[in-house]
C-alpha cells in the first residue's frame, strides 16, 4: 500500500508542475480539486480494501447451563431388634452389702448375720418358691436354703439375710450364694445372670487381756455402839445399848456363868443368836452370812482373841471378842452396827 501512495504522490507533483508552464499541453488541464478528491478516493478505497481483507472473529455464543435435577434417595427404615429380657436375672443393689462388707475381721466362733440387697431385673416375679441357696466356698455353718418371705416383682429390690458363724481357725473365708427358681435353675448377678454373690471374712486371733479385778467399793456400815465389859458370875449385858445388868431383863442379850463345867459360860438371852468366827475381825457381810444359833458356849478351850458374830435381841448385827478370862472374870469387847 505504501508503494501505491508513493507513485500517486509522484503523479500529483508531475501534473501540478505541468499546469504552471506557459504553453499548455495538448492534454486537457485537470482541475486541482478533482485531482485531490481522486487521490483521496483512491487512498480511501485502498484502505477500505485493506480493512476488508482482515478477517473478523465470529463471537462464540455463551452456553447457558441447564441445572441437573437432584435425586433424593430414600433409605428404608432400619429394623431395631426387640430385646427380650430373660425370666430370671438379678442385679446388685446399691449397696449390695448391707452388713459385713468384704474382708471384715472377726474372732473365731463369732456369730453374725449377712444381708445382701438384690434387684429383680428379669421379666419374671420371684415368688415364695424362689430360694437363696449356698453355691460354693465355705458355708460358714449357715443353712443351705432360705426361701423368700415375700414375692419380688420385676424392678423391685429385696434384702436377703443368712445367719452364719465364723470358723474357729484363723484365715480368710468366702461363701458364695445364688438364687434358685422353682425348677431348680440357679441364677445370680452379672451381665448373663450366672455370677454368684458372696460374703468374705477374715478370722483373726483376738488378743486376750488379763482381766483386772474391779475394785469393789466397801461401804462401812454405821456403828451403832461399841465398848468393853468385865463380866462376873451371873452378870448380864445389853449389846444394843452397852448396858451391864439392865433393869429390864428382857433387854439383856448375854449372861455370864462361872463355876460350872466348863468354868466360863456365856448363854444367849431373849432370842439373841451368835457363832464363833475366827481370830480376825469380821465385817458385816461375813457376820450376816454366818450360821448363827442360840447355843451356850464354854470358854475353857476357846483361845483368847477369838471373834464371834452375833445378832442382838433387837435384830442388830455385831461382833464380840474374848479379851481374857481368869478366875471368876471374863473380859470382852464388842461392836454393834446400826444394821438389821
Amino acid at each position: 500500500m505504501k508503494t501505491r501512495l508513493f507513485w500517486l504522490g509522484v503523479l500529483v507533483i508531475f501534473l501540478t508542475s505541468c499546469g504552471k508552464s506557459e504553453a499548455p499541453l495538448s492534454l486537457a488541464t485537470l482541475d486541482d480539486t478533482r485531482l485531490n478528491e481522486t487521490a483521496v478516493s483512491l487512498v480511501t478505497l485502498d484502505f477500505a480494501q485493506t480493512q476488508t481483507a482482515i478477517p473478523t472473529e465470529t463471537p462464540t455464543p455463551t452456553q447457558t447451563s441447564t441445572p441437573i435435577p437432584t435425586l433424593v434417595r430414600t433409605r428404608p427404615p432400619i429394623q431395631t431388634p426387640t430385646s427380650v429380657l430373660p425370666c430370671n436375672l438379678a442385679e446388685a443393689g446399691l449397696p449390695i452389702d448391707i452388713t459385713i462388707p468384704d474382708d471384715t475381721k472377726m474372732g473365731p466362733g463369732t456369730h453374725f448375720s449377712k444381708t445382701w440387697r438384690l434387684k429383680n431385673v428379669g421379666s419374671c416375679t420371684w415368688t415364695r418358691l424362689y430360694a437363696l441357696t449356698f453355691f460354693s466356698g465355705n458355708s460358714l455353718s449357715a443353712q443351705y436354703t432360705h426361701y423368700l418371705l415375700q414375692p419380688v416383682e420385676p424392678g423391685e429390690t429385696v434384702d436377703l439375710t443368712v445367719d452364719m458363724i465364723a470358723p474357729e481357725q484363723v484365715g480368710v473365708y468366702q461363701s458364695n450364694w445364688m438364687l434358685r427358681d422353682p425348677d431348680d435353675a440357679l441364677f445370680g448377678i452379672g451381665p448373663h445372670g450366672d455370677a454368684p454373690f458372696w460374703v468374705r471374712i477374715e478370722v483373726v486371733q483376738v488378743a486376750t487381756e488379763t482381766p483386772h479385778p474391779t475394785p469393789s467399793l466397801t461401804v462401812t456400815p454405821p456403828v451403832y455402839i461399841t465398848g468393853e465389859a468385865l463380866l462376873a458370875d451371873s452378870d448380864k449385858i445389853d449389846l444394843d445399848k452397852a448396858i451391864l445388868n439392865p433393869a429390864d431383863d428382857d433387854l439383856a442379850d448375854l449372861q455370864y456363868h462361872y463355876g460350872g463345867t466348863p468354868a466360863h459360860l456365856l448363854t444367849p438371852l431373849n432370842g439373841m443368836e451368835w457363832a464363833a468366827y475366827g481370830d480376825f475381825e469380821p465385817g458385816l457381810a461375813q457376820c450376816s452370812a454366818a450360821a448363827i444359833n442360840n447355843n451356850t458356849i464354854g470358854f475353857s478351850t476357846v483361845p483368847v482373841g477369838t471373834y464371834f458374830c452375833y445378832r442382838t435381841s433387837e435384830g442388830l448385827w455385831g461382833w464380840l471378842r474374848i479379851e481374857w478370862f481368869a478366875d471368876e472374870k471374863l473380859m470382852i469387847s464388842f461392836l454393834t452396827w446400826a444394821v438389821h
